[in-house]
């Protein structure tokens, strides 16, 4: 059959490829990179409204588990971060070539590589809008890195089959070198040995002391326009730093050194990794900071993690990105903008500042939203509604201590049926805690008396008794909601600090007595919510009528009402022979309880 010699080619000319698949390969392109290029986006907008802290709660650091996973996840994030970018590189090609078969880095690969810096660079402007002077330039190295990396495994996709073949192997050895990268850091960065220096000793007089300086100090009660100053010595941050730390391992200490305008921090944290040696994460690490309008500046001078000195080429531009980072936070944000000033010295370290306003959500950005969600506060609120209306039944008396255990864990068994037990007994202590135990648990746990009426019934569950004891009432619940909103160490430390306070000058005294009662009000919690089998044992007890004995032993023997001077000269204060030994006693009356064996 003949043919038209205008439709062929010349010899040796390439066939222009046919328009109609070469179009269609384009806007399949040009769709999956729009559906990624948006998917980019969201996760922009959602990093620049999150923090740099999301995912665990202040509370949760105290574990040495859950810190580690934190911490993976941090050094995991800067691989992650270049492989989001991979596929959009990978994409672009597609949309380049258009079904072409003449596939070269200038005709392709550069406008492929162009229109995914395009791409990188909006991104990057979504998610650092409004500091993005300051980020911009050091937050687009690894997204470029990964569309430059994508983009060459689209050009050697489409070069065809051989060409792929070679894809796979060459793509496993990038993965290993940035794998070894990784493993390498982080193999340079622990150690068998913590730093050598000794940690501030913290005591009772210490914590008194320190506890009393920040209430005065406490910036939600200046009004607009009032600034207030905080000066702590190098001894009270040490102090400080020993305190926070010890709650959570023996194995964690943290010293600071004051120096003009700078200040220096060393620290070791021990991690559990499962060899029979402890491995420390030592960090050494100096330098300045500043804050302006609640813009915060940092200038480290040197940082040294383990073995691995960071080099100063690295420190200087990731400075301001670190600082632009900790000022998006959400958590950091309220507290940089109260900040007015502060000022370095040798000798002290002080803070200038205004009226600290914390936004909704506050406190669950800060301690987790866990017992924040709408499932709980129904709970809650049920349990609330059911106690509210027992205390109505007898106006002029408060009801019983152990009615309202069953009252309130009768709802729970009821709700079990086609909830979880863990959520519904952890909303029954809640309801307790804020009830018999102290108001302000609410605010820890959200909002759950708006809308209730009973003002009377509300102050008569406030007196309710525990063996003929309205503060042992108080102190059992508060430390079972202490004990679920963050773990048992916090809230045994929360019940030691209120009898170290009340040890002092004008207090009450140390009572071992009230130490019993937020060790049996911690016992109860971790009973109640260990896992589902626990909690529903401990409602099937309930339901079959509250025993005190069974859950609270006997404290009246216990001595109480001790002064400062007294628990330091009689039992050798916190820590010493005499304490230890009737903490040692208390602990033996709790676990003898039949309701905790």
């Amino acid at each position: 059959m003949p043919t038209d010699p205008q439709s062929e080619p010349p010899a040796g000319v390439p066939a222009e490829p046919q328009e109609g698949p070469g179009r269609r390969r384009a806007y399949l392109g040009w769709t999956f990179l729009v559906a990624y290029a948006l998917f980019l986006l969201g996760r922009a907008l959602y990093h620049h409204s999150s923090s740099i802290l999301s995912g665990i709660g202040v509370w949760e650091l105290q574990d040495s588990h859950r810190l580690l996973a934190w911490i993976l996840g941090l050094v995991l994030a800067v691989p992650c971060e270049f492989a989001w970018y991979v596929p959009a590189g990978f994409l672009a090609v597609k949309v380049v070539t258009r079904g072409s078969t003449q596939i070269h880095w200038r005709s392709v690969g550069v406008p492929a590589l162009v229109l995914t810096g395009l791409l990188v660079v909006l991104v990057q402007l979504v998610e650092t809008f409004g500091s993005w002077r300051s980020t911009l330039v050091i937050g687009l190295a690894l997204p470029l890195l990964g569309g430059l990396f994508g983009t060459w495994a689209g050009l050697a996709w489409t070069r065809g089959g051989r060409a792929r073949l070679w894809l796979a192997p060459k793509v496993a050895l990038a993965a290993s070198l940035i794998g070894l990268g990784i493993g390498a850091v982080l193999w340079l960065s622990l150690e068998r040995t913590p730093l050598s220096f000794e940690a501030a000793p913290v005591t009772s007089a210490e914590k008194r002391r320190l506890t009393k300086l920040i209430r005065e100090k406490n910036p939600r009660s200046l009004r607009e326009g009032q600034t207030q100053s905080l000066r702590l010595t190098a001894h009270d941050i040490n102090v400080l730093l020993s305190w926070g730390l010890s709650l959570g391992s023996p194995q964690r200490k943290a010293r600071i050194s004051l120096a003009q305008d700078s200040a220096s921090l060393s620290a070791s944290v021990g991690l559990p990794l499962g060899s029979r040696e402890a491995s420390y994460l030592n960090l050494a690490t100096s330098g300045s900071t500043e804050v302006h309008d609640g813009v915060l500046r940092l200038e480290v001078d040197r940082c040294q993690l383990g073995a691995l000195e960071v080099p100063r080429w690295v420190l200087r531009p990731l400075c301001p990105v670190v600082a632009s980072l900790l000022s998006r936070d959400r958590r950091l944000r309220p507290l940089l903008h109260a900040l007015q000033e502060v000022t370095i010295a040798p000798e002290a370290v002080e803070v200038t500042y205004g009226p600290l306003h914390l936004p909704a959500g506050f406190r669950e950005d800060l301690f987790g939203p866990a017992v924040a969600s709408e499932e709980m506060l129904a709970s809650t609120r049920a349990c609330v509604r059911q106690l509210l209306a027992v205390a109505a039944q007898t106006p002029r008396s408060p009801p019983d201590f152990g009615l309202c255990v069953e009252t309130v864990f009768s709802v729970a068994r009821d709700r079990s049926a086609t909830a979880n037990p863990i959520l519904e007994n952890q909303a029954g202590i809640f309801a307790l805690a804020i009830l018999l135990g102290h108001p302000r648990v609410e605010e820890f746990v959200g909002p759950v008396l708006a809308g209730q009426t009973g003002g009377n019934s509300l102050r008569v569950l406030c007196r309710v008794t525990l063996r003929g004891r309205s503060d042992w009432t108080k102190h059992f619940w508060v430390s079972a909601a202490i004990a679920v909103l963050a773990n048992e160490t916090i809230s045994n430390a929360a019940g030691l600090l209120k009898e170290e306070l009340d040890a002092d000058r004008g207090g009450s005294g140390f009572s071992f007595s009230d130490l019993l009662a937020d060790r049996a009000g911690t016992t109860f919690a971790l009973a109640a919510t260990r896992h589902e089998a626990s909690a529903r044992v401990l409602q099937q007890r309930l339901a079959q009528g509250f025993r005190l004995e069974d859950f609270f032993p006997e404290a009246a023997d216990l001595p109480e009402g001790i002064p400062d001077a007294e628990l330091r000269s009689r039992y050798g204060g916190v820590g010493g022979e005499g304490y230890n030994r009737l903490i040692e006693e208390i602990e033996r009356r709790v676990a003898a309880c039949p309701a905790y064996r």
